[in-house]
This record gives C-alpha cells, sequence and structure tokens, in this order.
C-alpha cells in the first residue's frame, strides 16, 4: 500500500471499524532511522514502533547523563570542567603543579618534668602544718628520699617510653632486624620491674603528712635486684656499635629526628635515654649515702642503710668487669689479620682493654693502638662493608715482651725520612717509643700522643701491665736522631 491511498482497510476491502484519522509519519533527516509510511506489513509497524522507542530511550539516557554532569560539577565543579555536549567526561592531561619542597614540620614543645623537691610538693599541699614541727637535718633527710623516690618514678617513665615508642616501632616499621633491635635495646625489659618495685617501696613507706620513714630496710632488700645491671652495662658496648651503625641509614635517621621532635623525647636522643639507665644505676651509692648522712646515728635505717651501700658498690664492679670484657671481645671482633703469624694467642687470652685510641707515628699516619692486658696491637683504620674495622699493622707486641720508652719533647723530628735528616724541621712532642726487649723479635713503634693528658693515660696503662718502662732523659747534644 503507497502512502496517498487512503485509509487501511479489511480483507473485504471495507474500511476497518477502528482506523482513526490518516497519520503520515513524519520523516527523519537521517536515513538510516526513517520509517516507511503507508507500506509494509505488521512486522514493519512494529518495527516502527520498536524504533520509536529506542529514539526516546536514547533521549532518556542523555537526559540521565545531563543531570547527572550537572550534579558532579555542583558537587565538584573544579575537577570536572572538560566534558562534551552530551555529558560524558573528556579525558585530559592532569594539570601539572610546581611540587613544593618537604618540610618537616615544627618541633613539639619539648615535655619539662616538674623537678619539684619535697618541701615544694609537701608545702603546696594539705600536709604544710607538718612543716613547722620538723627540724633542718629532718627536712633535709625528706629531700633526700624524696629525689630518690622521684628519680624513680622519672626512670619508669623513661624506660617505658624507649620500649613502646622505640622499640616497638622499630620492629612494627620493619626497620631494623629483631637481631639488632635485642642487641641495641639488651635487657631493658627485667629494668622496668626494678624500678617500680622501689617506687612502690617508697611510696607504701609514705605517711599522711607526706614524710617517709624507715626506709632503710626497704632499700636494702631490694638493692640485690640491681643485679639485672651487669648484663645491660656490658651489653652497652655492642649496643652503642649497633647504635652507631644504624643512625647512618636514611630511614632510621628519620625515625630518630621524627621522634627526637617530638614532645615525648625531651630533646634527648635514643642513645641518651639508653645510657641514662646506667648513669641512674652508677648513682645509687651517692643517692642512699646522701639519705644516710642525715639519718639520725640511732635510728635503725643506719645498718641497713651502709649495707646496702656496699652492696650497691660490690654490684656496680661487677658490672664494670663484664663491660670491661665485654669490651674486650667486641674490640678483638674488629680485628683483621693480614699474615697467620699476627694471629698470636696472646690475643685471644685477653680478657681486659686497658686503653685504645688513635696516634700518630713520626711521619704524621694515623695508627690506632690497643693495649690488652697481655698484647698491644698497632692497626689501621679501615671500612668493611660499611663497618668500622683495624688491620693489624706489624707485629703484635705481648706485654711480657713489651718495652716502653717515655722519649722527651723534641728529640725526635717529624716528617719523612729526608726531612729527618735535614737542617730544622719540626720535632716531636708527647712520645712514647714500645718495641719488643729482643729487639730482633720485630720493629719499634714510636708514636704520639695526642696531647700531655692522653700521654699520661697512655703510660699509666702501661704500667699496668710491664715494669718495663725507661725514662729517657733529655739529650744534651743537639744532633736530634729519627726515631722509627
Amino acid at each position: 500500500m503507497k502512502g496517498g491511498e487512503g485509509p487501511p482497510r479489511r480483507e473485504d476491502g471495507g474500511p476497518r471499524p477502528d482506523a482513526g484519522p490518516e497519520l503520515k509519519p513524519k520523516k527523519r533527516r537521517n536515513s538510516s532511522s526513517d520509517v516507511d509510511t503507508g507500506e509494509g506489513s505488521g512486522d514493519e509497524n512494529e518495527s516502527c514502533r520498536v524504533r520509536f522507542l529506542s529514539v526516546r530511550q536514547k533521549k532518556s539516557k542523555r537526559s540521565l547523563l545531563r543531570v547527572s554532569a550537572s550534579l558532579v560539577n555542583l558537587i565538584s565543579p573544579g575537577k570536572h570542567k572538560h566534558q562534551d555536549s552530551d555529558g560524558f567526561k573528556v579525558p585530559s592531561s592532569p594539570v601539572r603543579q610546581p611540587a613544593s619542597p618537604y618540610k618537616p614540620p615544627q618541633p613539639s614543645p619539648a615535655k619539662r618534668r616538674q623537678q619539684l623537691t619535697w618541701m615544694d610538693s609537701v608545702a603546696g599541699g594539705k600536709n604544710c602544718k607538718s612543716i613547722p614541727a620538723m627540724s633542718n637535718t629532718d627536712i633535709k633527710r625528706q629531700e633526700a628520699i624524696y629525689e630518690l623516690f622521684q628519680g624513680e618514678r622519672d626512670m619508669v617513665e623513661d624506660l617505658v617510653n624507649v620500649t613502646k615508642l622505640y622499640r616497638d616501632s622499630l620492629i612494627t616499621l620493619g626497620l631494623m632486624s629483631q637481631a639488632d633491635v635485642n642487641t641495641l635495646f639488651g635487657n631493658i625489659d627485667q629494668l622496668i620491674p626494678v624500678h617500680r618495685d622501689l617506687l612502690t617501696r617508697l611510696q607504701q613507706q609514705r605517711k599522711s603528712d607526706g614524710t617517709t620513714h624507715n626506709v632503710g630496710r626497704q632499700i636494702f632488700e631490694w638493692t640485690n635486684k640491681l643485679s639485672a645491671y651487669i648484663a645491660y652495662c656490658a651489653n652497652q658496648i655492642k649496643a652503642k656499635s649497633i647504635f652507631d651503625e644504624k643512625k647512618n641509614e636514611t630511614a632510621i635517621n628519620d625515625f630518630f629526628q621524627r621522634c627526637l621532635a617530638s614532645s615525648f623525647s625531651r630533646k634527648l636522643d635514643l642513645w641518651s635515654l639508653l645510657d641514662g639507665a646506667r648513669g641512674r644505676f652508677l648513682k645509687y651509692p651517692l643517692l642512699v649515702r646522701s639519705i644516710l648522712k642525715y639519718t639520725p646515728s640511732d635510728s635503725g635505717d643506719v645498718t641497713y642503710l651502709e649495707k646496702s651501700i656496699k652492696l650497691m658498690e660490690k654490684i656496680i664492679r661487677e658490672a664494670d668487669e663484664a663491660t670491661g670484657v665485654s669490651r674486650c671481645e667486641h674490640s678483638k671482633s674488629l680485628l683483621i689479620y693480614l699474615f697467620d703469624d699476627q694471629k698470636i694467642p696472646e690475643i685471644q687470652a685477653s680478657q681486659a682493654l686497658l686503653c685504645n685510641g688513635c696516634m700518630k707515628n713520626t711521619k704524621g699516619s694515623k695508627l690506632y693502638v690497643f693495649l690488652f692486658d697481655q698484647v698491644v696491637l698497632v692497626s689501621r683504620s679501615t671500612q668493611q662493608n660499611g663497618k668500622q674495622m683495624y688491620q693489624i699493622y706489624r707485629q703484635p707486641i705481648p706485654t711480657s715482651e713489651l718495652l716502653v720508652e717515655d722519649l722527651p719533647d723534641g728529640e725526635v723530628k717529624l716528617g719523612s725520612f729526608r726531612n729527618a735528616f735535614g737542617q730544622g724541621g719540626q720535632t716531636g712532642k708527647n712520645l712514647i717509643k714500645i718495641s719488643f726487649v729482643d729487639s730482633d723479635r720485630g720493629q719499634a713503634h714510636t708514636l704520639i700522643a695526642n696531647d700531655e693528658h692522653d700521654k699520661r693515660q697512655w703510660m699509666q696503662a702501661f704500667h699496668k701491665v710491664t715494669t718495663n718502662i725507661v725514662v729517657v732523659p733529655e739529650s744534651k747534644t743537639k744532633d736530634k736522631q729519627p726515631v722509627n
């Protein structure tokens, strides 16, 4: 049927009763979406309806996209400016802004502790009425007890901060291995209960008026627990080596700096906090002696305090010995042997490192000298895998074969071999010559100490290991001979 032949009819040729007015479909410009008007079967009419429906769906989708785009622009207009007419997002290159350099935050104000005296703490509270009835000696005794108490409270706080904020964080962040963490912090977990115990004992002896009495027995019963510091002090040698090595790593150094800028650190680095515990341990005899000084002679505390001081000093001596052995073993672990004949048995048999430090020879070369209880080693400093090591220079000298000469100032010329025999030139000061008693056993070393005090320390240490010490008098002749 063509478009101009009238309304639709039935099969018998008559008009259909439901036929309405004649409608002509509107032509579309796009040929691909045109609908035929007039001819076609029922399938074609159904296709026409589907096409009209698809057009409406497209328009509906476009309207929804426009609405959603407008809502997005309303919420964050600066991020969705590049869109096409249908509301679709047009990809665009990100706008590059100049990156500002990292600026660390301002350090937090340091957390300051209120170091109140006993008088301040009592006079500021309800117990101020008890002060006039006390003598000056009694007040000083209370001050000494309160100083011990306050130090224990601060020590507990520091140790808890070190374990939680430093040690646990280093493990959680994976900045250090478990082995290095164990070496750095040692048996710090055993120290916290020690200080908490004394803190509790002193609190229990405090009366309602703020005074504390009968502390002698409590301190004496507690003193044995200080033995935990023997292992802690002995470990400090290795701990300091680990700390100096690890703090040069970028990530760990950044972590330490951030902690240092925090308020809890009180502007103290990690090593100051770790070494502070050792310093507190060494201070106990002085603190208890201060309490004893102001304790009446007829008081029962006197005997307990005197016993406590002796026991504390004994434990400190044991800690010093353990530290000496640890320092000795650590130093031996840093040695590098160039020849097998340098590995003499006296090195491994040594139990104490009496003195060590940097000196120079007459040519100005730096040498690092170790004086053990059984051997003297002269070495050169070197780096191995980023670690400070010491390469043994020439033959070690056992202390049983050691000859030490205290040379006077101005007897030895410095510089090269040619300058030593030339006219004029600079002469050396603070000289020490070490050699074998039998000169055929090995070569001698003429060493220059840093200053007069340094030379005195070295000579005192040499006196502990040998009696073969010669003080060379000043030469009367002006011709100075070089000493190798």
